[in-house]
């Protein structure tokens, strides 16, 4: 009769994956039905509790392509689950001990649309590969030392991976890496080298450097950072801009200051060299990535008293420097655009300095970056490992976002971070040992036809399934 109830318990419920593999016992129970004892390829239903044993560890796969891993001593609750089109979304619930995830198909379609809940905060996941732990005495013990040799996973990008973060947004803007699915920014949130940002109509973003740069962006423009290198040994500073289409206003930080050779933004028709300089920059019609045809009415009429007369509309490349002075460089030569003045680029004739500041430029709607407040150290900065018990994260791909009480805390690819009872998010650096060398297989990697032999804190485990008894 107890076997004929589970079985329609099962069947009235959602499948929403399988076990690929279990270690040691791991059961799985439906709120208020017996717990049942699940091994490789038995079947996950939405508003499962799951459980492994502390000698023991399993990997779950969701239906949407999402991989999991449960360490030992883990409870994990998948409290709903949908990946038809259109409802893409899912809560998963971590109740205790630590898991390592590879999202799929739901965080691709719906971008923040999987999230990962615990009694101290909250993983807002944006398509990645995470690891994540309710960490106390254990984590403790393990960064001492007292654990086997590291295990596989995803490598850790290097620390500095994430080049800048959003510091004021207005409207709505994305980031997407080439071939990516596009991620919705917010404050906080990580850029990166090959990040395209698109702003919508109305919107407007100021991005803060690690070299304490700072770049606003116009409504309706796409940016790219093409190369980005600060403080790393044996490697020249370098950042290289491009501007795909619209508007920005930038003011050069520590890169700028001791090698302004090494700062630049490109767009189709000119490239532009920076002196120490805050500057705007408009980009349209021939000198977009996809270049449209001039308005008749931008064509500069006959000269003047020996002068061109300006533009009347933003088609072309249109420079005006309010700090320091840049070059317009292209067509074999460069032009000095001082403090004050304005420049102008089409696709086939000279760069030259128009008579005065378009009134399309004296318009712009993002703030002036020199005139930006930006808390450096919340941005960037980080704290050492103290040992508080707390629930620690690492992102080896994509980005996450800790919330807490105690506020938000974004992480890119390389960063990790924690939140303490008292519900404040900290980054940290370096990252602690116990998340960066888990032995636990990463579940992108693991391959349920080659199981292996794992020494785990002086217990041997053995085939898939098997408990561990000790006789006294």
């Amino acid at each position: 009769m107890a076997l004929a109830l589970m079985a329609e318990t099962a069947v009235a419920q959602q499948k929403v994956g399988k076990v690929e593999f279990a270690q040691g016992l791991a059961t799985a129970q439906q709120k208020g039905a017996e717990a049942r004892f699940i091994t490789g390829g038995e079947p996950l239903l939405e508003g499962d509790l799951i459980t492994t044993t502390d000698k023991g560890y399993a990997v779950l796969a969701l239906a949407d392509g999402t991989k999991v891993t449960l360490r030992p001593g883990t409870a994990f609750q998948i409290d709903q689950f949908a990946h038809g089109q259109g409802t893409e979304s899912a809560l998963l619930r971590l109740l205790k001990g630590g898991m390592r995830a590879i999202t799929g198909l739901i965080g691709k379609r719906n971008p923040g649309g999987v999230r990962v809940s615990s009694v101290i905060a909250t993983i807002g996941i944006r398509g990645t590969s995470f690891d994540a732990r309710l960490c106390g005495s254990d984590c403790r013990d393990e960064q001492r030392g007292n654990r086997p040799q590291p295990g596989q996973g995803a490598p850790v990008p290097a620390p500095d991976t994430v080049v800048g973060r959003i510091v004021r947004i207005s409207g709505e803007a994305s980031a997407v890496q080439a071939g990516g699915t596009p991620r919705r920014l917010a404050d906080g949130a990580p850029v990166l080298v090959g990040d395209e940002i698109l702003t919508g109509r109305q919107a407007t973003v100021v991005i803060a450097f690690r070299d304490q740069s700072k770049v606003s962006l116009e409504p309706q423009t796409r940016f790219r950072v093409d190369a980005f290198s600060y403080g790393k040994s044996g490697q020249s500073d370098n950042f290289a801009m491009r501007l795909l289409k619209g508007g920005l206003r930038a003011f050069t930080g520590l890169i700028g200051k001791k090698n302004p050779a090494a700062v630049s933004v490109s767009t189709v028709v000119a490239t532009i060299g920076v002196r120490g300089t805050g500057m705007d920059i408009n980009c349209e019609g021939p000198c977009a990535a996809t270049p449209q045809p001039v308005n008749e009415a931008c064509k500069p009429a006959a000269k003047v008293k020996g002068r061109r007369s300006d533009p009347a509309c933003p088609d072309g490349l249109f420079v005006h420097t309010w700090d320091g002075k840049i070059f317009i460089g292209g067509a074999g030569q460069d032009l000095e655009v001082g403090l004050g003045e304005a420049g102008f680029a089409g696709v086939e004739k000279p760069s030259r300095l128009l008579a005065s500041v378009p009134d399309f430029m004296q318009g712009f709607l993002s703030p002036r970056p020199d005139g930006v407040e930006v808390d450096w150290q919340s941005l960037f900065g980080s704290t050492a490992y103290s040992g508080d018990d707390g629930l620690y994260a690492l992102v080896r791909d994509g980005f996450i976002v800790l919330e807490a009480s105690g506020g938000n805390l974004n992480l890119g690819p390389g960063e990790g971070g924690m939140v303490g009872l008292d519900g404040v998010p900290h980054r940290l650096a370096p990252l602690p040992s116990f998340l960066v060398d888990d032995p636990f297989p990463a579940p992108e990697d693991f391959n349920s036809s080659e199981p292996f032999i794992l020494q785990l804190f002086g217990a041997t485990m053995g085939n898939p399934g098997q408990e561990f008894c000790e006789i006294q």
